[in-house]
């Protein structure tokens, strides 16, 4: 699977860029069971309100825990990440799953190589946290976005869980509404013990 690249020069850690490490066995700490059974898939995706013809970013992709499912609903996923050895992993996962409708792209989810107007859903699950200009990561999202698009926005409650991001890193929905207002309105919430799910449409 060919990957494409960001114009951006940046990519050293800080800043705004992603925060999550790609260190040890970090396919486990990002699909391991106890994330399964606190944020199912099979939960998520209903709420997405996917369509056939749908291009979706996938922002933060990670290995593709949210990628494979969403790509078996749409036309195409674009997934993007900063980190080659996790594209690394999605790139073998997609040639061994025979996946044609996923495109790779390695770049910062706040300088996202993806033209205006270009994509019909943005999904920014468990990223929002980890860049430090959230106002910067939804001004790109609002670009590539058609009008009237959908940002879904999934994040970790600001309390104390199993597992997840130190509570200091964590944002509250609200804090997420806040910043989104000028360029989104929100559409559907979803509150569990572990995570939010915000489904925000494009102003």
């Amino acid at each position: 699977m060919k990957r494409e690249k960001a114009s951006s020069k940046k990519g050293k850690r800080g800043g705004e860029e992603h925060r999550f490490s790609a260190e040890g066995d970090f396919i486990e700490r990002l699909e391991g069971s106890e994330r399964r059974e606190s944020i199912p898939v099979e939960s998520v995706l209903p709420r997405l309100g996917l369509g056939r013809d749908d291009v979706v970013a996938d922002l933060g992709a990670g290995v593709g825990y949210f990628t494979f499912p969403v790509a078996r609903e749409v036309r195409e996923v674009i997934a993007i990440d900063m980190e080659p050895r996790m594209l690394g992993v999605l790139s073998e996962r997609i040639h061994k799953q025979r996946v044609p409708n996923v495109r790779l792209l390695l770049g910062e989810i706040t300088d996202l190589p993806i033209a205006d107007g270009s994509v019909d859903q943005v999904l920014a699950a468990f990223v929002y946290h980890e860049v430090s200009n959230q106002e910067k990561l939804l001004r790109e999202c609002a670009r590539i976005l058609r009008p009237g698009g959908h940002l879904t926005v999934i994040e970790f409650q600001k309390r104390r869980t199993s597992f997840g991001p130190p509570l200091r890193e964590r944002k509250s929905p609200e804090h997420v509404l806040r910043t989104a207002k000028p360029l989104f309105r929100l559409e559907a919430r979803v509150d569990t013990e572990v995570y939010y799910q915000l489904n925000l449409v494009k102003r």
